[in-house]
């Protein structure tokens, strides 16, 4: 079940204009809004968790860029062994807005409190990532600006430890002219309960914000970023993840 209020955002007169905005009101009702709009989000968290683990290696970073209300984070740390010797992981959470960082260091305050978890207010781009096992993109390159993406991930791959590798999920453009999977994914939000507003309201607030590319570019990318072997863990409709070592 969802842990934050019902969302309704975009159903009302007061719903939100202009552009997304990561801000109080979304943090409010953002747990529900996840679960509600990407399908198989429950699952596609629990694999981030088995995965994440697998791949930490002692004494290693874990780098949760864009780490929202720490979802992500929290999957893996609960698959990570709980010790505060040298041996022990460390996920930096990383988000440039402070609303979402909040929420997160009061769901997650054991897990600071115990030096497992240190959240990072900061712009993903401008973040040094070094002496990391595992670094995380769940649906935060979409939000990056297009020019900018082939660098971020040129610096993530070079902060990797030898065996590390990146969790990249994103939802994916449709390069094919069959519009079937974008209509599947309308028809999933409409059966949460959303209505035909909300979804047009919060899909024109996206439009400028969140900028998909389909899956050639986002492997062919990956690989021009150093990235040796891509693999597809997960997809769900129009959302796709990818295990790049």
């Amino acid at each position: 079940m969802s842990d934050s209020p019902y969302d309704r955002l975009y159903a009302g007169h007061e719903a939100p204009r202009g552009d997304f905005v990561f801000d109080e009101r979304v943090v409010r009702v953002f747990s529900d809004m996840l679960s509600r709009s990407v399908p198989g989000w429950a699952e596609l968290i629990r694999l981030i968790g088995l995965i994440g683990a697998r791949l930490a290696q002692p004494g290693s970073r874990i780098y949760d860029l864009g780490c929202s209300l720490g979802a992500s984070s929290a999957s893996i740390l609960a698959r990570l062994p709980s010790s505060g010797d040298d041996d022990s992981v460390c996920i930096v959470a990383v988000d440039n807005a402070p609303a979402m960082l909040r929420e997160l260091e009061r769901r997650l305050v054991e897990a600071i409190a115990a030096g497992r978890l240190r959240p990072l207010c900061a712009d993903v781009g401008e973040v040094v990532i070094e002496d990391a096992s595992v670094v995380l993109l769940n649906l935060t390159l979409q939000f990056i600006a297009p020019g900018q993406r082939l660098a971020l991930l040129r610096r993530i791959q070079a902060g990797l430890r030898p065996g590390g590798g990146l969790i990249l999920v994103e939802k994916v453009a449709l390069s094919e002219p069959d519009p079937l999977l974008a209509e599947l994914h309308q028809d999933f939000k409409a059966a949460q309960g959303y209505s035909v507003l909300e979804i047009a309201r919060k899909r024109a607030a996206l439009e400028q914000v969140l900028i998909p590319d389909d899956e050639p570019t986002q492997i062919a990318r990956l690989h021009e970023a150093g990235f040796e072997r891509v693999e597809r863990f997960f997809q769900c409709l129009n959302f796709v993840g990818w295990i790049a070592r």
